[in-house]
């Protein structure tokens, strides 16, 4: 059955159907994790965004890429890109180009990208600074508690003793 003739989705599903490149698969995993795991606007990217965002920040003479395109390589259906086509997505998602190409670069990238985003999923700076606030507050919160149990025993024992409660010495810390 030929293109001719047909919609566009009767021409993705064809494209889908045909057997792809093993190389141009593992690309595509590697620019789709980039999708799932680089998200500065809070939200994964589409590709008309990153399109513009290459296409933006390309100076004259260098390559560009088009939506279709960007599909193709994200879904692994295109083979062989350009040096130029992996500089573009390496400098807009701000990993090095190795990354497309090389496991052992690919690997460490992958991990710290997926550590960023767990540190972002879990908002762990704000866990980590609440934390350290609780742990600061409980440190005054003893002392707090030490010097009350301190002046009730030196209250005990000078109201005891015929002394006036008002001659006591001040509390060690802040109350909380």
């Amino acid at each position: 059955m030929g293109v001719s003739g047909q919609d566009g989705g009767d021409a993705a599903r064809a494209e889908d159907d045909r057997p792809t490149d093993p190389e141009a698969e593992r690309l595509g995993r590697r620019i789709e994790f980039l999708f799932a795991h680089v998200q500065p606007l809070g939200r994964r990217y589409t590709l008309q965004e990153v399109v513009d965002g290459i296409r933006d920040a390309a100076r004259p003479g260098e390559p560009k890429l088009s939506v279709g395109r960007l599909w193709m390589l994200v879904k692994g259906r295109a083979a062989n890109p350009t040096v130029g086509t992996l500089r573009a997505l390496g400098d807009f998602f701000g990993v090095p180009q190795a990354y497309f190409i090389d496991d052992e670069v690919a690997e460490r990238v992958t991990a710290q990208l997926s550590l960023i985003a767990a540190m972002r999923a879990n908002d762990v700076r704000s866990v980590a600074l609440r934390a350290a606030a609780v742990a600061t507050m409980s440190a005054h919160g003893v002392d707090a508690v030490r010097s009350l149990v301190e002046r009730s025993g030196l209250l005990e024992s000078e109201v005891g003793a015929g002394g006036s409660s008002t001659d006591l010495p001040p509390a060690a810390g802040p109350f909380v």
